[in-house]
């Protein structure tokens, strides 16, 4: 790349680097990811409906989730700047080869080229995210399976959550629905969870038992 091509990439980065720098500092000054700025300011929060307090705290994070994405394009760009000071600006930073010029345009703090960039957001996430081997067998968090995974059909998540609900949860008996105590909710009595037909509830033993001899 030619000082020409490189000090018109400079300009580009340049200009981004004050709009997206301009854009973070109204974001702050109108404290568009601030929590109390979507708080209704009350000291209790028990007459207001879930639904209003879901939409503030969906606001909130939505804004902060934007500054972010601003603050994180501000680093990529000074970045670029920095790669142009040292002379390695336009080189992949995977392959080694160089950046088009026609992805350069579009997005001038580019590290890699398109080729490594697909290839990077088509790998797992813990090859994109650089995690240790180990990780492999447990999948982040901790080999859950209820949608990021395919299920087992003999063991699928709501069997997990009920296995993990018999050493206790937030829910008390009134939380139940016809359960008096815990003991009795976990013996599945009354809504009969997981059971279509009451004849599914027949153990092996109890139908050989009814067999003629």
């Amino acid at each position: 790349m030619n000082k020409i091509e490189t000090e018109h990439y400079r300009s580009l980065l340049l200009k981004m680097l004050h709009g997206v720098d301009d854009t973070i500092e109204m974001m702050k000054e109108n404290r568009e990811a601030e929590q109390d700025k979507y708080s209704s300011g009350e000291l209790s929060n028990y007459d207001n409906h879930p639904a209003d307090q879901g939409t503030e705290l969906y606001h909130m994070e939505l804004n902060n989730a934007l500054k972010v994405h601003e603050e994180n394009i501000l680093m990529d760009i000074k970045d670029a700047l920095g790669r142009i000071d040292k002379g390695v600006y336009g080189v992949c930073a995977q392959c080694g080869i160089d950046i088009s010029k026609e992805r350069l345009e579009v997005h001038p703090y580019a590290k890699m080229c398109i080729k490594c960039q697909e290839s990077l957001e088509r790998a797992p996430l813990h090859q994109r995210k650089g995690r240790a081997n180990e990780e492999l067998v447990i999948d982040a968090p901790f080999g859950r399976k209820y949608l990021n995974k395919q299920e087992d059909d003999e063991h699928e998540g709501m069997d997990q959550l009920r296995d993990l609900m018999k050493y206790g949860s937030s829910d008390s008996p009134q939380d139940l629905g016809g359960y008096h105590d815990y003991e009795e909710y976990y013996t599945n009595k009354v809504d009969k969870q997981g059971i279509v037909d009451d004849m599914d509830q027949i153990t092996n033993e109890e139908y050989k038992k009814q067999l003629p001899n």
